[in-house]
């Protein structure tokens, strides 16, 4: 009978405990310093709140947005994009990197292809995109599946061949072929580096949007951040811009937990 009261009280201590956690409040202490040294900035004399907009005033134009419609239907539009050039791009670079990094053959034939476009950046080929493909939508999903495809193959590609010859040999001593090997050694132990390789593929991709967008979108985040720079509306830019890092904040925690989920059999070592 004197354990059960205690235990709403474990319960609340934990979920305090979790508020507080060191990793929330330095994350929190971090953006709360860089609002405040851009409020001191946007305050200081001689600023035009035009072009430097003040928190406040940041904060009342995402209301305005959010309850026009504009931002939710520029944010549905750009996530999508990036969700399906994310798709693309990283099926394609998983499966060339698994054939890269695990046959002999298929390294000899794809890996000479893998470094050779991996110093060309994505936003290269938006010449060659618009001329071939023309300035419609695919053009766009176009430019982010490439940017997401770099960072995926290579990661594909390292997961495969760092896999620890020692595991790979007892599977075989044990009887299992070279598929089994392949689904039951491989492939598992390849998952990090894969998971490591999409969060950045996912990152890659944000950062190929505003380019992507500029090929006459009618919507999207890039779309009203170039718009609102033509117009000197410089909250807008700002506001796109913060949406932009909270969308692809929350996609690279779900894969990070989702990282976390396929890999619980390995051991993480943390600092």
């Amino acid at each position: 009978m004197s354990a059960s009261p205690s235990a709403p009280k474990t319960d609340f201590a934990a979920r305090i405990g979790a508020i507080f956690r060191p990793s929330i409040l330095l994350g929190g202490l971090s953006i709360a310093l860089v609002v405040a040294l851009y409020w001191l900035v946007a305050t200081r004399p001689g600023v035009n709140p035009a072009l430097v907009p003040t928190p406040p005033r940041i904060a009342l134009t995402f209301w305005e947005e959010l309850r026009s419609g504009e931002l939710a239907i520029n944010t549905w539009a750009s996530l999508q994009r990036v969700m399906i050039g994310f798709i693309i791009g990283s099926a394609v670079a998983v499966l060339l990197g698994f054939l890269a990094g695990w046959f002999r053959f298929w390294g000899y034939f794809l890996n000479p292809l893998i470094d050779a476009i991996r110093p060309i950046p994505a936003l290269a080929y938006i010449p060659l995109v618009i001329v071939w493909v023309g300035i419609g939508e695919p053009s766009r999903i176009i430019i982010i599946a490439l940017a997401v495809f770099k960072p995926c193959v290579v990661n594909a590609r390292a997961g495969m061949q760092e896999v620890a010859q020692i595991y790979v040999d007892a599977a075989r001593v044990l009887g299992a072929g070279k598929v089994r090997v392949f689904w039951t050694v491989a492939l598992p132990s390849a998952v990090p580096y894969l998971i490591a390789g999409m969060r950045t593929a996912m990152s890659t991709g944000f950062l190929a949007l505003v380019a992507a967008e500029l090929i006459a979108a009618p919507t999207g985040l890039g779309f009203m951040i170039q718009n609102a720079g033509q117009y000197f509306r410089t909250d807008i830019a700002i506001v796109g811009i913060v949406v932009i890092g909270i969308v692809g904040s929350i996609l690279d925690q779900l894969a990070k937990v989702t990282g976390q989920y396929l890999t619980k059999w390995a051991e993480v070592r943390r600092s």
